[in-house]
């Protein structure tokens, strides 16, 4: 009887032991949430705005609208940028617990230098808003505790290591999107191109009917082409403006108002059939040179979008708006840029 007693004694005591290391390896995995846990938003599609805030007083807003988003209420935001952040918020996952012993620096650390965020729903209601700290030695989780907790947490993406702070941008150049050209071709009224130092080259694609274009010299002292348009040239220049974007901004660039009192390499005018126009200004800024026959050749242009924003841009990428008068006309293997 003593035998059977003590052998149910021990199987209760083992079997709790067993429900403890179980339940405490639930809790290190984020597997069991409570309220001051559950920092992650899973359907991110719920959400309508989110704030970051730092302590010296940067601030980012991001507002969606409709199937875009928008930056501090004025610029169209990256939207690489926000898919990062986006996909960050929505695997949020407690990593583990830190000690008591190491709480009260962690927070410390956080009222020191944490960033804030906040998350509304698409109703302005808010769902989220919690700090963010540093990570940890081994750098492969975040300290981050919820607003009206005091219990921090080492938060970590499954599958990521590295510090998901990064992943919560502050500063224009970080948000700003950097298209430069972003236009659909049935929406382009006319494209001014000049080349101040090629005249001859510079010219007027206008709309004139639906899907159907001229082009004709910029200057009076260019003599008009006699040969017919290329077939389909027009369409495939237009197609170009889709989606051309820039390397990075230069707003900051010391030598910014230098380049601007320069001559340019070419001027863009494009009117939109809503009357709104753009103007991109290009420099060449960086030279490359043909490894094989040693000949120089431009790598990477300065544009400044109608006189507010100065950014880098890439030949490679810009090169096929980059074209003349003569394009429209030539034999294609004689075209000029």
């Amino acid at each position: 009887m003593k035998r059977t007693l003590f052998l149910a004694a021990l199987f209760l005591v083992l079997g709790g032991s067993a429900w403890y290391v179980f339940v405490q390896k639930k809790l290190q995995k984020g597997t069991h949430i409570s309220w001051d846990m559950d920092f992650a938003v899973r359907n991110t599609d719920e959400i309508g705005k989110i704030f970051i805030a730092n302590r010296k007083g940067e601030t980012a807003t991001l507002e969606r609208n409709g199937g875009n988003w928008r930056y501090n209420g004025k610029y169209p935001a990256r939207k690489t940028a926000v898919n990062v952040l986006l996909e960050t918020i929505s695997k949020l996952n407690v990593q583990y617990i830190p000690p008591d012993i190491s709480t009260p620096s962690m927070v410390k650390e956080i009222a020191a230098e944490g960033i804030k965020v906040e998350i509304y729903d698409l109703q302005g209601k808010p769902m989220k808003t919690y700090y963010i700290g540093g990570v940890t030695n081994d750098e492969n989780g975040t300290i981050m505790i919820m607003e009206g907790s005091e219990h921090p947490y080492v938060m970590h993406i499954p599958s990521f290591i590295g510090s998901l702070r990064v992943r919560y941008l502050l500063g224009d150049e970080a948000w700003r999107d950097r298209t430069v050209f972003n236009e659909k071709p049935e929406d382009i009224q006319e494209i001014r191109v000049e080349y101040p130092q090629r005249k001859s080259e510079s010219f007027l694609l206008e709309k004139t009917a639906a899907a159907t274009y001229t082009v004709k010299p910029l200057f009076s002292t260019t003599p008009a082409s006699k040969l017919p348009l290329r077939k389909g040239v027009v369409e495939g220049y237009l197609l170009q403006f889709e989606s051309l974007g820039a390397e990075a901004f230069e707003t900051t660039n010391p030598f910014r108002d230098s380049v601007a009192q320069l001559v340019p390499f070419v001027v863009f005018a494009v009117k939109k059939t809503d009357g709104s126009t753009k103007q991109v200004r290009f420099w060449p800024t960086e030279t490359s040179y043909n490894p094989t026959t040693g000949a120089p050749f431009i790598h990477r242009y300065f544009a400044e979008v109608d006189q507010e924003t100065f950014m880098l841009t890439q030949d490679r990428v810009f090169a096929p708006i980059f074209r003349g008068y003569s394009f429209f006309y030539a034999d294609p293997t004689h075209s000029s840029r």
